[in-house]
């Protein structure tokens, strides 16, 4: 097929969701597609090619399409800015379709689902989260697409009870690049690339501190269990790759207010795509930490990118039990805690890095499910049931 995939950010990224674009994107060439990425003409700063940032086999066709960039003027506020830029790109959309034929579109927001359906192409909606405004108007959009992808059971219970028709509905969670995790570096290779200490258990967070640019994903919790295991005198290490920076510096700054030292741990920064598994590698123990899930995000919508990686890294993992995962995880693949609780994220740290042998048993069980969750296998799902 020749297939349009149509999103509404800026692209590249150093996002989670440019991740995930990109890897669609691979997934459905390698499934022998013609495919174009159509994004609004947004700046950005990353100068590198797509298929280099991400760190790709081949080469990504990008179209993107001239707008009127409002998020890059000074002079129009944020949610007015948004509006303004989503409006103009809805209309370069539409001239865009009426010129160019494709067989499917595939879009990943209801901000610009109106123009892909005015094109008369098929649609394919994935839903990363649901509005909060103009619900029935999306429920009649859903019920015009040709198949609507959900990341969570829960996700979809939710469009049922809103009235988009079940038929319409599959759910298909994140996946993972397996190839990239087939020849990653030993623990200590990978601890000396990064400068962590041979003496110490490495505890490690790979990936965004914070989703939407505020909601926090936990870091704190595995500061606060440092904190504890340090004070016990255990011999742990903190490390902590990801961003935004200005979280990183905030979350430094707690780590050292709460008494643990420079030498308890290290907050890395951001590293490129093709490092994740070296980093995921120099842990002992790679956790996914979340608060109470109070917010939609951990009730519902949440498919984290990191626990498919960890999980194809082999590594013992410590997860936060939070709904929206029931479906993919459970205790006999990794350790799960009750989300937001210090004493129970703690329990589980010791307990994976003192029972080795039951840590490295769910490790292999782990490495075994997420086989089924690559790129490549959630594409042909999702397309084969067009």
């Amino acid at each position: 097929m020749n297939i349009a995939y149509v999103t509404h950010t800026r692209f590249p990224t150093e996002k989670a969701h440019g991740h995930q674009i990109a890897r669609v994107c691979a997934a459905m060439k390698h499934l022998k597609h013609t495919v174009t990425l159509v994004t609004p003409h947004i700046f950005t700063d990353i100068r590198q090619a797509p298929e280099k940032y991400y760190h790709l086999k081949h080469d990504i066709h990008v179209q993107k399409l001239p707008i009127f960039d409002a998020l890059s003027s000074p002079f129009v506020p944020g949610k007015l800015a948004f509006h303004f830029t989503m409006h103009s790109y809805r209309k370069a959309l539409k001239g865009y379709f009426l010129s160019h034929n494709f067989d499917l579109i595939y879009l990943r927001s209801p901000a610009i689902l109106s123009s892909a359906l005015s094109a008369n192409i098929p649609v394919v909606l994935e839903l990363h989260t649901l509005p909060k405004r103009n619900q029935k108007n999306f429920v009649s959009q859903c019920n015009q697409c040709k198949r609507v992808v959900c990341l969570t059971d829960l996700m979809r219970k939710e469009l049922v009870s809103l009235g988009v028709k079940r038929a319409k509905i599959i759910v298909e969670g994140d996946a993972v690049d397996l190839e990239r995790f087939k020849k990653i570096p030993s623990g200590k290779s990978a601890r000396h690339h990064f400068n962590l200490p041979d003496d110490k258990r490495i505890i490690g967070y790979v990936g965004s501190f914070v989703t939407m640019d505020k909601i926090e994903k936990g870091v704190q919790l595995i500061i606060d269990s440092l904190v504890t295991m340090r004070k016990n005198g255990e011999p742990v290490h903190g490390f902590f790759v990801g961003g935004p920076l200005e979280w990183a510096q905030r979350y430094r700054k707690i780590a050292l207010g709460k008494g643990l030292s420079e030498d308890d741990f290290t907050f890395h920064g951001t590293v490129q795509s093709k490092l994740v598994p070296d980093a995921i590698a120099a842990c002992d123990v790679c956790v996914y930490p979340a608060p109470e899930p109070k917010n939609v995000f951990f009730k519902r919508d949440t498919s984290p990118l990191k626990v498919f990686e960890y999980l194809a890294s082999g590594r013992p993992v410590v997860c936060a039990d939070i709904p929206p995962l029931h479906s993919v995880l459970t205790k006999d693949v990794v350790k799960l805690v009750h989300p937001g609780s210090v004493s129970s994220l703690t329990a589980g740290l010791r307990e994976v890095l003192r029972k080795n042998a039951e840590a490295k048993a769910r490790s292999v069980r782990g490495l075994k499910l997420v086989q089924k969750y690559s790129w490549e296998k959630r594409m042909k799902r999702i397309l084969d049931t067009l």
